[in-house]
């Protein structure tokens, strides 16, 4: 990984997104599916907070990832989102109290459950119920290391599912809804005498290629979770879940990049932390203003996943980058208990963030010197 590709695509993503702020031209496609992912989140923090769920956060990330243009999509990526949740959970309880309390076991457990959560994803059509079902498994694992036993692991786990099912609820709920209601988005059929153009022919890699790239990726993944997980275990840090998260995520390509992982996945690091750092940023300014205050939070929270999908619907270059500001918006923005406005939790979520790009971005430099990934 050269210092050069990473200036280039930081230079590309903020020269994209100024172009995206420049062309702020809302159509009616963009709007809808900003004002479907507002609802959805709001739903998704309003339902969490009447249940007293513990992880707010992970209600509104439900609410706002499993959201698609159409409803089909929608109701795809959100069963794929559930089963992976609640196959993962699963997992996590059957082996987090058996090696939890062994850091020499379960922490090399946490790496492979990733390695082998990255080398699936990156090859399945259900890739999304795989990244799901790895990082539930993984952190539950690690939580069963503070919980000990078996109940408090399993009660962990169960309100993981309970906390996907409301923000999925409220996703599936609020795309049926605008799809009863006829304002599905609908594509311009072509003119009757149009003759789509034949696909240019492409060489493809053989599938011992990408499995190399795979496997290159799934290790990769899996000596950064070991990192994290370590660090974690001896000084206590909370942080973990959104390092996970973020070292995942950045690892699962679509097939067509996988013979160019190393750039597709550094451009996937540098849009995400410019996402977190400008969510980071905007969050924790907002936070002491809307203080005690439920109506200002909730419109606080609705503007900023409107410009977040905003951008991500543009066709300027940043659409990951509006993507990655509005999940890290919510990870800073969205507090667990009484609509409280605490910039310290925030601050600890902002920073598994960073940390865990950080740590995988060395993890990719070294690999990648010792052994030519």
């Amino acid at each position: 990984m050269r210092d050069t590709l990473i200036v280039h695509t930081a230079r590309d993503a903020v020269l994209a997104l100024g172009r995206e702020f420049a062309a702020w031209k809302p159509s009616t496609t963009r709007a809808r599916f900003g004002i479907q992912a507002m609802i959805s989140v709001g739903l998704s923090v309003a339902l969490a907070h009447a249940l007293k769920l513990p992880d707010v956060w992970w209600a509104a990330i439900s609410g706002f990832a499993v959201m698609q243009a159409n409803f089909a999509s929608s109701a795809e990526r959100a069963l794929h989102r559930v089963l992976g949740t609640v196959l993962g959970a699963a997992a996590g309880v059957l082996l987090g109290p058996a090696f939890g309390q062994q850091p020499w076991l379960f922490v090399p457990l946490l790496g492979a459950i990733t390695a082998i959560t990255v080398f699936r994803a990156n090859a399945s059509r259900a890739s999304y119920g795989w990244v799901l079902g790895g990082v539930t498994a993984v952190m539950v694992v690690y939580e069963a290391h503070e919980l000990h036993t078996l109940g408090p692991t399993a009660q962990f786990a169960v309100l993981r599912v309970v906390d996907v099912s409301v923000g999925v609820g409220a996703c599936v709920l609020v795309t049926g809804c605008f799809h009863v209601g006829g304002q599905r988005r609908r594509d311009p059929a072509p003119p009757p005498d149009a003759t789509p153009a034949a696909p240019r022919a492409e060489p493809q890699p053989s599938l011992e290629r990408m499995r190399r790239a795979r496997a290159a990726m799934a290790a990769q993944a899996a000596v950064a979770v070991v990192i994290v997980a370590s660090f974690a275990y001896v000084l206590k840090l909370q942080a973990l879940p959104q390092a996970l998260v973020t070292i995942i995520a950045v690892l699962i390509l679509p097939s067509s990049q996988l013979m160019s992982s190393q750039e597709a996945i550094v451009e996937k690091m540098v849009h995400r932390m410019i996402g977190a750092l400008l969510a980071g940023a905007v969050g924790i300014v907002l936070l002491p203003l809307v203080r005690g205050h439920e109506i200002a939070y909730l419109l606080a929270l609705a503007a900023g996943v409107w410009a977040g999908c905003h951008v991500q619907t543009g066709q300027q270059g940043a659409s990951y980058v509006g993507r990655q500001f509005t999940i890290a918006f919510l990870l800073v923005f969205v507090q667990d208990s009484s609509w409280s406005v605490d910039p310290r939790a925030a601050a600890v979520r902002f920073a598994g963030i960073a940390g865990g790009i950080f740590v995988l971005g060395c993890v990719m430099l070294v690999l990648r010197r010792l052994f030519r990934f």
